[in-house]
């Protein structure tokens, strides 16, 4: 399988700008997520890669082949709807052959494809069932096999579990992530939700108003955001602009202690992002480095403990394995102290 390669791509609707020069190299074989809120252009941009939607400019190669130049339904695509779009009147092996139908594959061939590929997805024995006789995350792996059954060399999924529970979410996730894998077919996943793209994906790609803000691994996005809108959309941060003086990060003219090895030498006032995971939080005592707050908010998040402090005005969020009971309730003074060390800098 070759790369999926995208230069300056534009989409314009009306005068609606969706997409503005969008870059983007996806490898063989690779689990990319298309992540952002509403409107960012994420269902835009795999349409255009699927030939549902045309670019408005910009260039779609895969390997050294111009997409432009491949009308939808020979682009070889495998894509699975956030509607899924199963068809009522044929049972589950027919929804699963249907594009080997459609390319003129035999019928017992492509009925033992059909049998095979779902014993692949789980639902081995359930050919001859009608569609609508399937829970909703059967239906879910019954489009996934359609979408695999033609063999694609690019598996496009749209926020196919949305509508899911989240217990039945999490556990098809898995088993998505496991069939890419197993079968090493190059795939793009688009979703809102920043926990299903970061327990997934091989690379996430986080947009906003049709640009990319980020493109990195699951570790990358997350420890290190590379634009204050990334900080802000993945996970929850405490960011605040601090003086450096060389020896000394403060804020509001309270030392928060020393810089960590990134910060070393740094002078001035600079915008700066902490994770809760790396707050610490203690009974105050005088002389001790860092902001005292008091507790606003606890809350049980089954594995963690989520405390939010109110410090002059500012809110910082604590959390920590909830191997043991809150030790503050709301009300209580608490001292904040930032671990430097797994702090970073915005970029403004």
């Amino acid at each position: 399988m070759a790369t999926l390669s995208l230069s300056n791509v534009q989409k314009q609707f009306g005068s609606f700008q969706a997409l503005r020069d969008v870059n983007l190299e996806i490898g063989s074989g690779e689990f990319i997520c298309l992540l952002g809120g509403s409107g960012c252009g994420k269902t835009t941009l795999l349409r255009i890669i699927a030939g549902l939607e045309d670019a408005t400019s910009g260039s779609l190669r895969l390997g050294d082949d111009n997409l432009a130049d491949v009308p939808c339904h020979k682009r070889n695509v495998g894509m699975v709807f956030q509607s899924l779009a199963l068809f009522p009147h044929l049972n589950v092996a027919q929804n699963v052959a249907y594009g080997l139908d459609i390319r003129g594959v035999d019928k017992a061939e492509r009925l033992k494809k059909a049998g095979a590929l779902l014993e692949t997805v789980g639902l081995g024995g359930l050919g001859e069932r009608p569609v609508s006789a399937l829970s909703g995350g059967q239906r879910q792996r019954v489009a996934i096999a359609r979408a695999l059954a033609i063999q694609p060399v690019l598996f496009l999924m749209d926020e196919p579990f949305s509508a899911l529970d989240a217990g039945l979410r999490e556990h098809l996730q898995i088993e998505v992530k496991k069939l890419q894998r197993k079968l090493g077919v190059t795939t793009i996943f688009v979703t809102h939700d920043q926990n299903e793209a970061m327990s997934i994906a091989d690379r996430i790609v986080i947009l906003n108003e049709g640009r990319i803000e980020q493109a990195g691994t699951p570790t990358e996005v997350y420890a290190r955001p590379a634009t204050p809108f990334v900080a802000d959309f993945m996970g929850t941060n405490n960011v605040f602009e601090a003086q450096f003086t060389g020896h000394d990060v403060q804020l509001d003219g309270r030392s928060l202690g020393a810089p960590g090895a990134s910060f070393k030498g740094l002078f001035g006032r600079h915008q700066v992002a902490v994770r809760p995971e790396y707050l610490r939080l203690s009974r105050p005592s005088e002389g001790d480095a860092g902001l005292v707050g008091t507790v606003e908010f606890v809350r049980l998040l089954g594995a963690s403990i989520e405390t939010e402090l109110n410090v002059d005005g500012r809110t910082f969020v604590h959390t920590r394995i909830s191997d043991s009971p809150p030790e503050f309730q709301v009300g209580d003074k608490a001292l904040v102290q930032f671990d430097m060390d797994h702090a970073w800098m915005i970029p403004s």
